[in-house]
């Protein structure tokens, strides 16, 4: 099975005080998923580890990704175009650059599936090729 994991998952996963911590490593761990982290993703992650717990904890989760393989998948032109369509179509939400994008990879790769504590956002949007996301947690 391949799932599209988020911003809130992969923090939720490093950050032992989330109250979702335990589920989400459970899913990771005990499921055959192949995770796909979109690109737009790393940096976003760096950030809030970074603000959250300091530089350490950014730095190891850039060598967790090099350690585990995570399969990345590259934001291409045409996933931007389909952002910006997202972002307009859903603008009273605030999606967010991020989201949108996660939104257009997901398309792109025909992935209806979405680890992610973001239920707002994904649960909002109708995807082009399904009726709905749906979330593993």
């Amino acid at each position: 099975m391949e799932a599209i994991i988020d911003t809130s998952a992969i923090v939720g996963l490093i950050d032992k005080g989330c109250q979702l911590h335990e589920v989400i490593s459970d899913i990771i761990n005990k499921s055959d998923i192949n995770l796909i982290v979109p690109s737009p993703v790393i940096p976003e992650v760096c950030y809030m580890l970074n603000k959250k717990f300091g530089p350490l904890i950014e730095i190891r989760f850039l060598e967790e990704i090099i350690s585990v393989n995570f399969q990345i998948e590259i934001i291409k032109f045409p996933d931007i175009l389909r952002t910006v369509e997202i972002l307009n179509k859903y603008k009273s939400l605030n999606i967010g650059f991020v989201d949108g994008s996660i939104i257009a990879i997901a398309e792109r790769l025909k992935i209806n599936q979405i680890l992610t504590l973001d239920r707002k956002h994904f649960s909002a949007v109708i995807p082009v090729g399904f009726d709905y996301f749906e979330m593993l947690v």
